[in-house]
């Protein structure tokens, strides 16, 4: 009787807690044009972190990959989500990747090797749908890749500041 208390009680604390990763999967892939915020939910759920996208932003942040002039709510691109992966899951690429690490070369980069679908374009903006299926093909193609520790504690103080001022409705 006492396990089935436990059973209960525990199924009870657990719903609510994956219930909210369900609702924002949900709204992201309801999207018909996905943001930087919804790539680094994604990016650090998968870390196996309990956070709000924007909480997940910030932490993505501190990687210091995503450009400063790029606030949070910019819909997010295949050229921008193949750097910050290549760069931050520690991918190996050919001799312009490895000597300029730029954004255009990671894309570049993943779409030789398959991970992007012939005739992608590297500027589009990704739909949630497109996100989440992105998501999911990186880490079938690269099922050990494993996100390295953020370089920096937190971020710098300008880069708070342009945090701060995204609005509540990216959050």
């Amino acid at each position: 009787m006492k396990k089935m208390i436990l059973a209960c009680l525990t199924a009870f604390l657990l719903v609510p807690a994956f219930s909210q990763d369900a609702e924002q999967l949900s709204r992201i892939l309801g999207k018909k044009s996905a943001t930087y915020i919804d790539f680094a939910y994604l990016a650090a759920s998968q870390t196996g972190m309990e956070c709000t996208p924007f909480e997940a932003w910030t932490y993505c942040d501190r990687f210091g990959t995503f450009d400063f002039d790029s606030p949070a709510n910019l819909p997010a691109t295949p050229k921008g989500i193949s750097h910050f992966l290549m760069l931050n899951y520690g991918l190996e690429g050919g001799i312009l990747w490895s000597t300029f690490r730029n954004a255009r070369y990671a894309w570049k980069e993943l779409k030789t090797s398959g991970f992007w679908e012939t005739g992608t374009d590297p500027d589009a903006h990704l739909s949630g749908r497109d996100l989440v299926r992105a998501m999911n093909r990186f880490f079938s193609h690269h099922p050990d890749a494993m996100l390295r520790n953020p370089p920096t504690d937190e971020a710098e103080a300008g880069r708070v500041n342009a945090l701060l001022a995204v609005p509540e409705a990216a959050r």
